[in-house]
């Protein structure tokens, strides 16, 4: 069994989403794959800063109806638990949220707007093409495009199933343990509810984070060492010293708290050589599309699976495809390349200023948050 589309969206994640909704509103016939891949963004509950639901092209209604929670303020915390700085935004600063009811929300609308959505058990074979890209989901079905876009998993699996000849794909150092424990009773948090916390750890290559959203404190220990290390321990000292600093409520159920660990490609998209394939784009994930400081994978993602629809779109236009796919390395570079670099001091330098500095308070937060330079 075969069918061709315009363009075949190989991601059923929020990016793949993002750029299948875009795609589909152009009037272009759209599949999204919703195939196996590997977990490179968090499972659990997460966050965005504000202007993540004002990128343009995204579906309207996607935060309501991904049921987000807005929070105002920024709490700094040292590694002793004894001194906080904090930022305090007069308007939102960012949103919470679950990140399968914001999945959920993304797949919705791009069902509303006519994107087909096919499932496979099996990651695909990609086959590309000078005149079309294939996806082989199994010996007896496959799917024909004229564009292909990928927009999930790691650049360096990607990049290995495509086979394309490139000298090395570079790897992200930042691993991301988090742990979902639900609080016992409804006003348990209240007290944690509107505010982002970050936390120094005793190891200068982590930092920890937590929120609260709903009746369950969701919290993450971002590591940029390649050094193994015990990220459950991690997490449970951290919890401890919380607990006993008064910040976190003694009543956490943590036997039915859920963990997850991943490895965003952050900063990974910077180093790559090749964005452009034959009849094929890398969005997402799939392109290193991660944030260098917290490891977010949503705002650089979704805006970069935006800019690779757009640049698919034109070239379907136009008589020369391969020539305007290759637009998308200066598209995206021009629009994201300054908030995905890293900072240009370490985090664990910049900690401790935070608590006798309030300028730089300030300005590490809307570096934080909106990937201004620090």
């Amino acid at each position: 069994m075969s069918r061709t589309y315009d363009i075949a969206v190989l991601g059923a994640t929020p990016a793949g989403f993002a750029a299948a909704c875009k795609l589909a509103g152009k009037g272009l016939d759209v599949v999204v794959l919703d195939a196996p891949q590997q977990n490179v963004r968090s499972p659990l509950a997460d966050w965005v800063p504000r202007d993540f639901f004002a990128i343009e092209g995204l579906p309207k209604g996607l935060m309501r109806a991904s049921g987000a929670a807005a929070f105002r303020h920024v709490c700094y915390h040292n590694v002793a638990v004894d001194k906080q700085a904090e930022y305090k935004s007069r308007s939102i600063a960012g949103y919470f949220f679950r990140a399968d009811d914001l999945l959920k929300a993304f797949k919705s609308a791009a069902v509303k707007v006519g994107v087909k959505v096919r499932t496979t058990k099996n990651s695909p074979s990609i086959r590309l093409e000078e005149d079309r890209a294939q996806l082989l989901v199994s010996s007896q079905a496959k799917i024909t495009c004229r564009i292909l876009i990928v927009a999930q998993n790691r650049p360096v699996d990607v990049i290995n199933d495509l086979s394309l000849p490139v000298r090395a794909v570079p790897q992200s150092s930042v691993t991301v343990a988090g742990l979902d424990i639900p609080a016992a009773g409804k006003s348990a948090l209240r007290s944690l509810a509107g505010t982002l916390h970050l936390v120094g750890l005793s190891d200068r290559t982590e930092m920890g984070m937590f929120f609260a959203l709903g009746p369950v404190v969701h919290l993450r220990v971002i590591s940029t060492s390649n050094a193994s290390a015990n990220r459950v321990a991690k997490l449970a000292a951290m919890v401890s010293s919380l607990q006993e600093a008064g910040v976190l409520p003694e009543r956490l159920q943590l036997n039915r708290a859920r963990g997850a660990a991943w490895k965003p490609p952050a900063g990974v998209a910077l180093e790559l050589e090749t964005h452009v394939a034959k009849r094929c784009l890398l969005a997402g994930t799939a392109g290193g599309f991660a944030d260098s400081i917290t490891a977010q994978v949503l705002p650089p993602s979704v805006k970069s699976a935006l800019l690779a629809a757009g640049i698919a779109a034109n070239a379907l236009d136009g008589d020369d495809v391969q020539n305007t796919l290759m637009k998308y390395k200066n598209t995206w570079r021009n629009a994201l390349a300054k908030v995905l670099r890293p900072p240009n001091t370490s985090l664990q330098m910049l900690l401790p200023l935070l608590f006798v500095n309030r300028r730089i308070v300030g300005k590490f937060t809307r570096a934080l948050l909106y990937g201004e330079a620090i």
